[in-house]
């Protein structure tokens, strides 16, 4: 019985497998167009999966175990002897009848012709271990379509929902983002959207998001220096691999231990050999530490040397309130879009009487920080002298060198002090770019900025 028990488990684990990959391959069918086009990042899509995934997988225990008791039944017959063998057949016809189809398991069939056979002789013990096979198969057939209906229903619930929203997306429209990322929100969509044609509609704003996307094709030019160099390759003395991760794949000789399961149960097989042709079977992936071409060390270096982060300070002081901090919250958000078409950093400087400081990878990954910031009012007095310091620091700081810097603000405050100047400018004399959007009318940006634009 023990030996059963663990048969079990491992064809549940095979049915949760099989839920997870035909869940996975529905949706990412349904979303095919925004994944290619960027509009939706596959790990933004993977974790809303696993959540429903996960919500959804003691439901699929349950229908797992519907079957245990025909199962435990099935065993103790196999396992009976002959008179309690030909004794349960003969009471169990209209058990068969209502649970098998005939084509299945025709048990009328079976209790003629053991009438006709003596017990335990050769044909009775042949017609015996048939009956049992042919009821293996049709208890193994009704439980699994059980269960892939189950599994099927749970998907194309979830898809059904998937397709809805994949109609609110459409791939031609730069929006469609922004409404991804507040899919769950229907309020914070609606606020973000805002920012965003805000953004769009203001000349300044435009024209600092079309600098800095020219400021980084500049940089890009400048560290491509791999004309002429030939693939050679650098040999190492550590030759041995690592495994670094999980992936797709179809290399056999990497595959996890749990795609072995398929090949061992016929029913699950056909599943197996599909994700094989589509090479999506989960493999070990691996890293030499043997050899790396000059060419791929140089692009490493390019990327590095290339991608210098934004740093933007932005006064939330009381003066900033209305129409000043709607368009400091859209220049944020236009610069925090950057992030993911070029690739670089975006670090926050929030400032008033103190400062509060966000990083922002990505778009993606920073967006419930950055929607935070954007839902908050704006308050305080004005101190920009803490806020250009941090952002001093942070550009000498490694990683953050090249950095571009952008000054927020009404500039409704003393002047800064002599030494927050000299800072400023000693980081000018390397990479560093400083802009200021100016609030107001009124509004008088130091000196050491590059360009100024006035709103």
């Amino acid at each position: 019985m023990q030996t059963t028990k663990s048969a079990r488990n491992i064809r549940l684990k095979d049915l949760q497998e099989y839920y997870f990959m035909r869940l996975q391959r529905g949706v990412y069918d349904v979303y095919d167009l925004q994944l290619h086009n960027g509009v939706i990042k596959p790990g933004e899509l993977d974790a809303d999966i696993s959540a429903y995934y996960q919500k959804t997988l003691p439901s699929l225990q349950e229908f797992y175990s519907h079957y245990v008791s025909q199962w435990e039944y099935f065993y103790d017959i196999q396992d009976a002897s002959d008179a309690k063998f030909s004794k349960f057949l003969s009471n169990s016809l209209y058990a068969f009848s209502i649970k098998y189809n005939k084509v299945d398991l025709n048990a009328s069939y079976y209790i003629q012709q053991f009438q006709n056979l003596k017990p335990r002789t050769k044909k009775w013990v042949e017609l015996r271990a048939h009956f049992m096979n042919s009821w293996h198969k049709a208890l193994t057939n009704n439980e699994y379509n059980y269960q892939m209906e189950h599994i099927e229903a749970l998907c194309d619930a979830f898809i059904r929902l998937q397709r809805q929203r994949a109609g609110n997306l459409p791939v031609t429209d730069g929006r469609s983002r922004l409404r991804w990322l507040t899919r769950d929100d229907p309020q914070l969509c609606q606020e973000i959207l805002d920012y965003d044609k805000r953004a769009k509609e203001t000349p300044a704003i435009q024209e600092l998001v079309r600098l800095l996307g020219e400021r980084q094709h500049e940089r890009n030019k400048h560290f491509m220096q791999t004309v002429g160099i030939r693939k050679e390759r650098l040999v190492r003395t550590a030759g041995q691999s690592d495994i670094v991760g999980i992936r797709e794949g179809d290399e056999l000789s990497c595959l996890l231990p749990i795609e072995y399961a398929y090949l061992a149960d016929s029913q699950l097989e056909p599943f197996f050999l599909e994700r094989y042709t589509q090479k999506r079977l989960q493999v070990m992936d691996y890293i030499s530490h043997q050899r790396q071409t000059v060419i791929e060390m140089q692009e490493k270096e390019n990327k590095t040397e290339g991608q210098g982060p934004f740093i933007v300070c932005i006064d939330t002081s009381a003066s900033m309130v209305g129409e000043p901090e709607r368009l400091a919250k859209s220049a944020l958000l236009a610069i925090a879009e950057l992030t993911e078409v070029q690739d670089r950093k975006c670090y926050v400087i929030l400032f008033s009487v103190g400062i509060e400081c966000l990083e922002i990878d990505s778009l993606g990954t920073g967006f419930r920080e950055l929607t935070r910031f954007l839902s908050n009012s704006f308050q305080g007095g004005t101190d920009m002298t803490s806020a250009i310091t941090q952002a001093v620091n942070m550009i000498q700081a490694e990683g953050y060198e090249r950095a571009d810097l952008l000054l927020v603000s009404d500039f409704d405050m003393p002047p800064l002090p002599e030494y927050i100047d000299r800072k400023v400018r000693l980081i000018k004399e390397k990479e560093t770019k400083v802009y200021a959007l100016a609030m107001g009318g009124n509004a008088v940006a130091p000196d050491f900025c590059d360009k100024i634009w006035s709103l």
